[in-house]
């Protein structure tokens, strides 16, 4: 063995020790920016319409029941095409100010009549869903920043899945502010902490996803408008415009440990290499 392939195999297993040691901080899973920071990846935009993206078959964002036939008034037909978008929202204060708008459309060429949102709509079956792989990590935290216009729909609920396919509400009710009007604020960060909740079926999950979808207004037993949520008097949603946009949305974690039995095989692969180090050293 030469010297230089003695001191690469040192490298190596010191990395990998300083690698596991270092694992134990929060890091950065997946971050969808929306085109405003270029440094975080992967980088998710939605398309202009449609509102998919995919780094990979497990890192995905799209829009949830914005294409529907829920009848509205003048719009018989309801919004059958997802109308998605990144629009600027000088409101957002988040990297260019780009956001993603979740609204849908009665035509399919471009944004008109009835906008995907509906009072018909039952609750939980309208917004956007993340979906991407915690595998090797746990203590899983969710973080987004989130604005409905004046007319859009007041309250969210955050759902998760670990199966793809049954989602379960996590915490509590939320309410948005208001972007883009006069009578509210801007973009509130809101965080869904599953750790320090206990929730541990979400870690090391490679079928793991968040759903933020409209949900009732507790005071009005249906959709109220985030406007009149956040003045005190609860009143209905409109149906025919309003919508939520995002800013950011981001899911960290904790990188697993390893093991102790990996541990012990790259101490033994360290101390095997000082040895052998030693001895040519002794040789030359």
């Amino acid at each position: 063995m030469t010297r230089s392939n003695i001191v690469s195999r040192l490298g190596l297993a010191a990395m990998f020790l300083g690698a596991g040691a270092a694992g134990q901080a929060a890091t950065v899973i997946t971050d969808w920016d929306f085109g405003t920071l270029a440094s975080v990846a992967p980088d998710n935009t939605p398309a202009a319409t449609g509102g998919t993206a995919a780094t990979n078959s497990a890192t995905t964002a799209g829009s949830v029941g914005m294409a529907n036939n829920y009848s509205e008034v003048g719009y018989p037909a309801g919004s059958p095409y997802t109308f998605d978008d990144i629009t600027n929202d000088t409101n957002s204060t988040f990297g260019n100010k780009n956001v993603w708008r979740l609204r849908g459309s009665s035509t399919q060429a471009t944004q008109s009549g009835a906008n995907g949102w509906s009072i018909n709509a039952p609750q939980y079956s309208q917004g956007a869903q993340f979906t991407t792989t915690t595998a090797d990590y746990d203590d899983i935290v969710l973080s987004f920043n989130w604005a409905s216009t004046a007319q859009g729909i007041a309250n969210m609920q955050v759902q998760y899945t670990t199966n793809g396919t049954t989602w379960t509400n996590v915490g509590s009710l939320l309410t948005a502010t208001v972007g883009n009007s006069s009578a509210g604020g801007s973009y509130q960060t809101d965080t869904v902490d599953f750790g320090a909740a206990g929730i541990t079926s979400v870690n090391n999950d490679p079928n793991f996803g968040v759903r933020l979808v409209s949900a009732y207004n507790p005071t009005l037993g249906n959709y109220a408008s985030a406007s009149s949520v956040i003045a005190g008097t609860p009143a209905a949603y409109n149906n025919s415009s309003g919508n939520w946009r995002f800013a950011d949305v981001q899911i960290d974690g904790t990188p697993v440990p390893l093991p102790p039995s990996v541990w012990l095989m790259l101490s033994g692969l360290g101390a095997m290499g000082l040895t052998a180090t030693r001895r040519q050293l002794g040789r030359i």
